[in-house]
């Protein structure tokens, strides 16, 4: 989500990771990277579930190293992009202290699917419990650990940019990202004319993360990753898009 909110209370036990043992594979490298320097926060309703936390977080990075591996983004899948993890088990709970933390009013109502973010080098997300019961749409296999990953992937998006958030375009593109980093809703067998896909790509509002998912793969086809994201700041990124859409390409997505 580009400049989100921050969350961030503590709530139960902060458990540091402790040392991964050593070994010369890049997935090691990643997981010791994650172990040393990341810290869990989680409930006491989750506190003999440490381990489990620790290997969503784990995977979560190995797929953001092969992912920027596969694109010779190398270098920047060294950052771990975050210090700490926090595990909220109340859907109540996540809100108020998203919006306390951003000093928003706390009466405000959030969209039921806002599960997880990263601010100030911290992730705060829902539970796997909570993600699947409030977002039924996501619920794929792993969806957990893709949630995560897509949560890190606007954090490599921005680095990618060298920075500038302002750079990542419009909402359907970088959530599109993240949820392409991710491998969300990667089975879907949906879709669009070029009318339709207009329609959700200049929606300024938030709208389906499966459907941006099916628009930015389809465009990936067409025009190079590192191009696109190169693109996404000029002011007419959709028309030049729209005007490559390809009727029977699109059938045979």
């Amino acid at each position: 989500m580009k400049k989100v909110l921050i969350i961030g209370i503590s709530i139960g036990m902060m458990f540091s990771c402790n040392n991964a043992e050593k070994k010369n594979t890049n997935k090691q490298n990643v997981n010791s990277i994650v172990k040393t320097k990341i810290q869990i926060v989680l409930p006491n309703s989750l506190s003999n579930k440490r381990h489990v936390y620790e290997s969503y977080i784990e995977n979560a990075f190995n797929n953001i190293h092969s992912f920027a591996k596969k694109y010779k983004w190398d270098s920047l899948s060294k950052e771990s992009f975050i210090d700490s993890m926090m595990v909220f088990d109340n859907k109540k709970e996540f809100d108020k202290s998203l919006l306390t933390l951003a000093e928003a009013d706390t009466s405000m109502r959030l969209p039921k699917t806002y599960v997880g973010a990263i601010e100030k080098r911290t992730l705060l997300v829902v539970t796997p419990e909570i993600y699947s019961k409030v977002y039924p749409e996501g619920v794929e296999r792993n969806s957990y650990e893709k949630l995560l990953t897509h949560e890190i992937a606007h954090r490599l998006h921005i680095s990618i940019l060298d920075g500038d958030e302002d750079a990542m375009g419009p909402i359907w593109f970088y959530e599109g990202f993240a949820v392409f980093t991710a491998n969300q809703f990667s089975n879907s067998d949906k879709h669009f004319s070029k009318e339709e896909m207009a329609a959700i790509m200049n929606n300024p509002e938030r709208n389906s993360y499966h459907d941006y998912g099916i628009i930015f793969r389809y465009f990936v086809q067409r025009v190079p990753l590192q191009q696109l994201i190169d693109s996404a700041k000029n002011e007419n990124f959709n028309g030049w898009l729209l005007s490559k859409y390809d009727y029977d390409l699109m059938q045979n997505y």
